[in-house]
């Protein structure tokens, strides 16, 4: 059993693509299980396996403690965190080879407080990877797309599981502006020179330099896969690498 944590920021289109892959695995043959962990989720376009909101409701939180939104996910994440294992056991008798965890929107709320580990970490099975989702609409400056994996590096540290970034929504970009963008991933040295002569203020071009260094120094700039959750463009190359985490591999390079 192969459990894969979908994270990514509001709107990056994380959930349209859990159902996408998930269709894209079942036409394929496989086994899939999804898990909803979005306690504020007013509609996912999947029937999940297993839907958090029926242990937990953030709505319900709101009127029942008179709490804001956010501070309700809050609580419902840290009740679902008691809940861990039984979940766990709910996972492990679907049985299903692939499960996908579609966690909440409000990615802050949840990768970047501690229970939100405490979560990843008791509901991992013996394979467990975060697919990241970066939105392509959102990496089309260079500063932006440099913000971006400074965020997904986070998250990578925060969860210290094998990690696969995509880049959602390709569809939107015309061919020039993607490609662009996948050739700041494989030459730094274009990304520097393209944030040093962008129209962004000197501070602004300078940190993404100073972060592109960095990120560059540790090894932590992989080459985004290119997907659409609309198309279902890039999700066989989105499971090929997760398929090779899943037999031990640790290149999440392209597989051709």
């Amino acid at each position: 059993m192969f459990t894969v944590f979908i994270v990514g920021t509001a709107g990056s289109g994380k959930t349209t693509l859990v159902n996408s892959f998930a269709e894209w695995l079942e036409n394929n043959q496989y086994d899939v299980a999804i898990v909803n962990l979005d306690p504020a989720a007013e509609y996912v376009p999947y029937i999940p396996d297993i839907d958090i909101r029926d242990v937990v409701s953030a709505r319900e939180l709101m009127r029942k403690y008179k709490l804001g939104p956010n501070g309700s996910i809050i609580a419902a994440i840290d009740m679902l965190a008691v809940r861990a294992q039984e979940i766990k056991s709910q996972v492990i008798d679907i049985g299903a080879n692939y499960v996908l965890v579609d966690t909440p929107g409000q990615m802050e709320l949840f990768a970047f407080r501690s229970v939100g580990s405490l979560l990843i970490n008791r509901l991992s099975m013996d394979r467990s990877a975060v697919v990241f989702v970066i939105d392509a609409t959102q990496a089309q400056t260079p500063s932006g797309y440099v913000s971006s994996m400074l965020l997904a590096l986070s998250t990578q540290f925060r969860f210290n599981l094998p990690q696969v970034n995509v880049m959602n929504k390709v569809d939107l970009l015309d061919r020039s502006t993607l490609d662009e963008i996948l050739e700041w991933s494989e030459e730094t040295d274009l990304l520097r020179e393209t944030l040093l002569s962008s129209q962004a203020n000197k501070l602004e071009s300078d940190l993404s330099v100073r972060i592109t260094d960095v990120l560059t120094a540790v090894g932590t700039m992989p080459k985004p896969i290119p997907v659409s959750a609309k198309t279902g463009e890039g999700l066989d190359v989105l499971y090929r690498i997760l398929h090779n985490i899943y037999v031990g591999g640790s290149d999440y390079d392209y597989l051709e």
